[in-house]
């Protein structure tokens, strides 16, 4: 071997290598080369393509493989690291793939066809086809077929309770908007019903049976070689019991009772929520079961209605319904804006199923009606031709509801109200005059209420929504102080202001919400003192949970589950009404409780959430009984759940655009005020003229004054609210046209005070809504159903408000079976249906009819009630004081059956 000498340097590999390239590498061509030989090497050299295109392809050949060298993993495809951030990522939709059912699942049962009495229901299993149905007797003393309605069935040997396992994906958007996914790994497919047991006393049917997973196909296939390996050793019998023992299986227990009167039948379904999954190679490992599907059958052409304070769907079948309180959005759909906002905020927009109050109880035409008693989150899917499928998040494997009997839709109401509370009738004074909405101080307010009496415009109530003050937001926005004491320095003399408005009949009302802002100054005195207290929900590092809807507002949502945060926001309530005298206020939001808060009580979020308006509207309701004010005054709310109707005396429509659009302008605030009365929300109201402006949209002055026409007939109350950018929308002080049209409005609202007071007493009674969907009394015409932009007062009034810019005529369906008078003149209809309401529905006739701004369209029935007629008659009064109907702008005629082909009406 040679040695090397000391005076070699040494030559690392690294350095060899290199040396080796210099070596490989072409000489360099001197610029003394002959120039053939130059030409021969450029000739060598391609020119550019002159394509764009192939220029463009050439680059990314040229640039990909550098790319890929610098930023492609240095891990081998088959390392550790790299197979198990694969299985991560793909393990969820591998597992739904593996364990996909392959078939709608299948009711196993022996026990034989029986039947019993439950109230006014008879619960009867049929074995033969497998069915559990319960029929409604329309007559206690019942004893033919004839009077027996079919209130819910199953559908025939499908399993009615299925249960899944799945992660519950819970997205929290911009604050107070949220969306959930259920996602469902597993789920049962076979139903067992092993017994059936009737306890007569207590009116109650108990059903016990299995929930068990199918095999998915690699077992099946498994199975079979199982099979053949047992066959082969002879012993199928000891196979068999493993085969039974390695399914996975819940035992369930679905009870049906008597509730109420006997028109309502409570279920109750519970099962293991914990229980051993499939057994595989000796392994198991606990499933949690906490999902629930309930499933029943649905005639093809059953329309369904309600689920709360819906904007933008009416008939929901062919949906799927989520039931979640949360904000409604801006836009809702409308483009290009939600696409815009969504992108600045995701979720701000909304959908087309957001809604302040979302309730899981609907109606369907034929008055049928089913509804939950759980607050978890749920999904109503109606997509289905013969079914319904109620989707349920049940952490805890325990779900509760009510199946109503009735054979009308007024009778469905009256029974769904008895369980979750009537609205009381308002005081009297609510309905004297406008509830004028403002802000701006003291001296503003004595201005526009000294305009407003000097064009003897009756003012029933000053809103005066900054009492305690107001801040401008570092987007320039300006936002009242959530502090919950009265701003001295911006209301200088409150006493004097209130005795002053008093004199004339106009009561001060104030506004109040479940957050605290936050801030260093005095303002945040009862923030601070909160956060000392534990009375604001706190978030997984026990800090309070701050949340914010805009840049320089942050604000803590107190704790209703904590007891004391109760009583003190009720001293801090009852305080401000002592303090101000203030008769009625607004007692805003309740949608906003995040899902992965800390709740005191220890309750799951999920649990809570749809409850919170609830919870939100006892505290307010309390304060007003300590107060000694229960009869006098009231608050109203913009957020709903299932028993809201117990506490909150009346409801609005929360924050539409300031749009004629069906998204969410006026016409999403009818739709949302007709759905909202078949789930409870008997007494509601919106802010006239909307709420929403954004840039380059404002409030005109034909919206307001059209929107004036529409609440001075729909609403409980006539309140009207300056919106969120006052100095830009129309206001009805603003000009003396929109004061004088201010004017007929509220002598329109106060002259049919007699006959909504009427209404609030018999919604008190009967459950029955102010503002009335057609589809109460004519269900089986699909037409009058299904219309979402006309309604009725009570029974007997009808009203089509004009809900699109520049129009001067609207068209109205009148039902059939009535025979209509136009309010106004007394003049009928000059077309009249011919054959008598049914089952297969009548003919009703489409009318056109002039509505020039001031003269709305209003119809009454021939037969209707003495307050109805006496109401009619203050109209027709109001028209002789305004010099007469103008006859050459009020025609009532058949419409132009080229308009009906145009519009799609029939």
């Amino acid at each position: 071997m040679r040695r090397r000498s000391a005076r070699e340097p040494s030559r690392s590999p690294s350095r060899a290598r290199k040396a080796k390239r210099e070596k490989s590498k072409p000489p360099p061509q001197s610029s003394s080369s002959p120039p053939r030989a130059r030409e021969r090497a450029s000739a060598f050299v391609a020119e550019p393509p002159r394509s764009p295109l192939k220029r463009i392809h050439q680059s990314i050949r040229r640039t990909l493989p550098r790319v890929v060298a610098i930023y492609a993993p240095k891990v081998p495809i088959v390392s550790s690291a790299f197979l198990l951030t694969l299985w991560v990522l793909c393990a969820p939709t591998l597992s739904r793939m593996y364990h996909a059912l392959h078939t709608e699942g299948v009711v196993v049962s022996d026990v034989a066809s029986t039947a019993f009495d439950v109230g006014r229901f008879v619960v009867s299993w049929n074995r033969d086809d497998q069915t559990l149905s319960a029929q409604y007797k329309t007559s206690r003393w019942c004893i033919m077929r004839e009077c027996v309605t079919e209130a819910w069935s199953t559908v025939p040997g499908v399993p009615f309770v299925r249960v899944g396992s799945g992660p519950i994906h819970v997205h929290q958007l911009i604050a107070g908007h949220f969306r959930i996914t259920l996602a469902k790994n597993l789920r049962t497919s076979i139903q067992t019903i092993d017994d059936i047991a009737y306890d007569a006393i207590e009116k109650r049917v108990t059903i016990r049976g299995k929930l068990i997973k199918e095999d998915a196909k690699i077992d099946r296939w498994m199975s079979k070689l199982g099979d053949f390996g047992a066959k082969l050793r002879e012993s199928m019998a000891k196979r068999e019991v493993y085969k039974a023992q390695a399914k996975l299986v819940a035992a369930y227990e679905f009870v049906l009772a008597s509730d109420g009167d006997g028109d309502r039948l409570r279920f109750e379904i519970n099962w293991d929520d914990r229980v051993p999954g499939v057994l595989r190679a000796s392994r198991r490992r606990i499933v949690g079961l906490n999902q629930l599907e309930f499933v029943y059958a649905m005639d093809a052409d059953e329309r369904v209605y309600g689920l709360g304070e819906q904007f933008s769907s009416y008939d929901h079948r062919g949906r799927r319904v989520p039931i979640i309180t949360g904000e409604q959005g801006i836009g809702r759909g409308r483009q290009p804006m939600s696409f815009a906002l969504n992108s600045a905020f995701p979720g701000s927009a909304g959908s087309w199923h957001t809604t302040y109050s979302a309730i899981p109880h609907y109606v369907t035409h034929k008055a049928r009606s089913v509804f939950l008693t759980n607050y978890t989150y749920s999904e109503f899917d109606f997509s289905d031709e013969d079914r319904a499928v109620i989707h349920i998040a049940a952490p805890t494997g325990f779900v509760t509801g009510q199946i109503i009997g009735a054979s009308s839709i007024p009778a469905v109401l009256e029974a769904y109200t008895e369980f979750v509370g009537r609205m009381n009738p308002l005081p009297e004074w609510a309905l004297d005059g406008v509830v004028l909405g403002m802000t701006g101080g003291q001296t503003k307010v004595r201005s526009v209420h000294k305009i407003l009496s000097d064009a003897n415009v009756k003012i029933a109530g000053l809103w005066l929504q900054d009492w305690g003050g107001v801040r401008n937001t570092s987007i320039g926005i300006e936002r009242v102080w959530w502090n919950w004491r009265l701003d001295e320095t911006h209301y200088e003399d409150w006493d004097a202001l209130r005795e002053d408005v008093g004199r004339q009949g106009t009561q001060l009302m104030t506004y109040i919400n479940p957050f605290l802002m936050e801030s260093a100054s005095e303002k945040g005195t009862l923030y601070r003192h909160a956060e000392q207290n534990n009375y604001m929900v706190r978030n997984v590092r026990d800090e309070v949970y701050k949340l914010g809807s805009e840049p320089g507002v942050t604000f803590g949502l107190l704790d209703l589950s904590n007891p004391g945060c109760v009583q003190w926001i009720e001293d801090v309530i009852v305080d401000m009404l002592e303090k101000t005298g203030a008769m009625a206020w607004m007692a805003d939001f309740g949608e906003y409780l995040p899902f992965d808060a800390k709740l005191h009580s220890g309750e799951l979020p999920l649990e809570v959430h749809n409850r919170y308006p609830e919870d939100w509207a006892e505290v307010n309701r309390r304060a007003l009984r300590r107060a000694g004010l229960e009869d006098k005054a009231f608050f109203w709310s913009r957020s709903a759940s299932l028993k809201s109707p117990t506490y909150t005396p009346l409801f609005w429509l929360g924050d539409q655009l300031v749009s004629w659009d069906g998204q969410d302008g006026i016409k999403s605030a009818v739709m949302a005020l007709l759905q909202s009365g078949l789930s409870g929300l008997t007494l509601q109201h919106s802010d006239i003229g909307g709420y929403t402006a954004t840039p380059g949209r404002v409030r005109t002055p034909e919206l307001l004054m059209r929107w004036m026409e529409l609440s001075a007939f729909s609403d409980a109350i006539y309140r009207t609210h300056q919106g969120n950018r006052p100095h830009h929308n129309a206001q009805p002080w603003n000009t003396p046209e929109l004061v004088a049209h201010l004017k007929t409005c509220v002598d329109i609202h106060v002259a049919l005070k007699p006959y909504k007071l009427e209404l609030m007493r018999e919604a008190q009674t009967s459950g029955l809504p102010l503002t009335r969907a057609m589809l109460i009394y004519y269900p089986y015409d699909v037409v009058a159903s299904n219309l979402a932009t006309q309604f009725l007062i009570g029974r007997d009034i009808l009203v089509a408000p004009v809900l699109d810019k520049k129009t001067a005529h609207v068209h109205v369906y009148l039902p059939p079976g009535d025979v209509w008078l136009d309010a106004w003149t007394t003049q009928q209809a000059p077309v009249q249906p011919d054959s008598q309401l049914s089952e297969d529905g009548g003919r009703g006739v489409w009318v056109t009819v002039d509505a020039p701004l001031g003269w709305p369209v209003v119809f009454i029935r021939k037969a209707a009630g003495k307050t109805a007629i006496s109401a009619s008659g203050a109209l027709r009064d109001l028209a002789m004081a305004r010099g007469g109907v103008p006859a050459a702008k009020r025609r009532v005629r058949p419409m132009d059956p080229v308009d009906r082909i145009v519009l799609g009406l029939t």
